[in-house]
C-alpha cells in the first residue's frame, strides 16, 4: 500500500498486536498521525516476550507459520529482525525427530516482540495506558482512561483488542459491540521455563507438536525449545497447555501451573527436570471461535472501525489481514 493522503488528521489506535499496529503502519505511511495507546508495559500482544533470569523468552506465538504472500513477503523483507527457524521436530512419541524445510517457520530476532517494534515505527506509543471511553462528540472521538482522564479528541479510532475487551469500548456502535459479545475466546497457560540442563531425552529435539499416542502428553499442546531458535541461547523451553487443560485449571496460580505442567513433562520423558526460572503466562483469549470471516468492521460516519485476528479467521494471519483490510477500509473512505 503506497498511496499517501497526507492528510494531517489523527488516528487513535486501542491494542499494540499485531493486528493494530499492522494498521497503524500503513496509515503512517499514508500520512495520518497515530497514537497507539496499550494497557501492557510494551508492544507484541501475543507476540510478545518477558525477560526470564538473565534472558527472554516469548510468552505467546512461538513462531509465525504462515499461508499469506504479503505476510512472507513482509517477514522476508526484514532479515534483521526476523529469521527462518529449522527445528527438528516430532509429535508426543519422542520418535526420531526429523528436520522439515518445507515448513516456513519465522521468529524474531532474539525475540517475538522485535516484529511489532519494527511495525511500530513512526507511531506514537502510549504503554501502560487503559482506555475505557471511546464516544465521538463535537470536537472529534472522545477517549478517557479507567480513571477518566481525557487522552485526548482525535479524527478517527480503531479498536485492535481481543473481542471481550472491545465489547465495553463499542457503545457507540451497538451493532459492532453485539459482533464483539458473540466470539468465544479459547484460554491457554503458557510456561516458559528456565532448565538446570537439557533433558537427556530431547537432546535431539526442538519442536514437539502433533499427535498423542495413547494420550501420552495431552497436558500440551505444544511443547518447544525457545532457546533453539536463532539469536537465542540458554536452556530455556516453552510448554503450552492444550485447551482442555487450560479451561479445567484456569484459575490455579502460576507457581500452581508450574509445579504441574513440570511434573507432567517428567512423566512424558522420564528424565529428572529442575528449573532454575519461569514465568507461567494465562492467556484468556489465546484463540478466537468467529462465526463468520469479515475482516475488518468500520463506520465511516463515526470514524470508528475494528480490527484483530476473531474478525478475520484467527491466528496471526487472520491478525495481519484484519489490520491491513481496515487501513485499505479507512484509506478508501478519504
Amino acid at each position: 500500500m503506497s498511496k499517501t493522503i497526507n492528510t494531517g488528521q489523527t488516528v487513535a489506535i486501542i491494542g499494540a498486536g499485531l493486528s493494530g499496529l499492522r494498521c497503524a503502519s500503513l496509515l503512517v505511511e499514508a500520512g495520518f498521525s497515530v497514537s497507539v495507546f496499550e494497557k501492557s508495559r510494551g508492544t507484541g500482544g501475543r507476540l510478545s516476550s518477558s525477560r526470564l533470569g538473565n534472558l527472554t523468552t516469548d510468552l505467546g506465538v512461538p513462531f509465525i507459520e504462515t499461508q499469506s504472500d504479503d505476510l512472507n513477503n513482509w517477514l522476508a523483507g526484514h532479515p534483521d529482525t526476523v529469521q527462518r527457524w529449522l527445528p527438528y521436530q516430532t509429535d508426543f512419541s519422542l520418535s526420531e525427530p526429523k528436520q522439515l524445510a518445507d515448513r516456513q517457520l519465522w521468529v524474531g530476532v532474539p525475540r517475538s516482540s522485535m516484529l511489532t517494534r519494527l511495525l511500530a515505527t513512526g507511531v506514537s506509543l502510549h504503554t501502560e495506558t487503559r482506555v475505557s471511553v471511546i464516544w465521538p462528540d463535537r470536537n472529534g472521538i472522545l477517549l478517557r482512561d479507567e480513571h477518566a482522564e481525557v487522552l485526548g479528541h482525535f479524527d478517527k479510532v480503531v479498536i485492535a483488542a481481543p473481542a471481550p475487551q472491545a465489547v465495553p469500548l463499542l457503545d457507540a456502535l451497538q451493532s459492532y459491540q453485539a459482533k464483539a459479545n458473540a466470539i468465544k475466546m479459547l484460554p491457554a497457560w503458557v510456561l516458559s521455563v528456565e532448565l538446570e540442563e537439557r533433558p537427556a531425552s530431547l537432546a535431539n529435539i526442538d519442536l514437539i507438536e502433533g499427535d498423542h499416542p495413547n494420550g501420552v502428553g495431552q497436558e500440551f499442546s505444544r511443547i518447544l525449545r525457545d532457546s533453539s531458535k536463532p539469536g537465542r541461547s540458554g536452556e530455556i523451553w516453552t510448554l503450552q497447555a492444550s485447551t482442555e487443560w487450560s479451561e479445567a485449571y484456569l484459575n490455579l496460580s502460576g507457581e500452581t501451573v508450574m509445579h504441574e505442567l513440570i511434573a507432567s513433562l517428567v512423566a512424558m520423558t522420564g528424565d529428572p527436570i529442575k528449573a532454575t526460572n519461569y514465568r507461567a503466562h494465562r492467556w484468556l483469549y489465546c484463540d478466537a471461535q468467529a462465526p463468520d470471516d469479515i475482516d475488518a468492521l468500520w463506520d465511516a460516519d463515526k470514524a470508528i472501525g475494528v480490527c484483530g485476528e476473531w474478525l478475520a479467521g484467527g491466528g496471526v494471519d487472520g491478525a495481519w489481514k484484519s489490520g491491513s483490510a481496515l487501513a485499505q477500509m479507512i484509506l478508501s473512505s478519504e
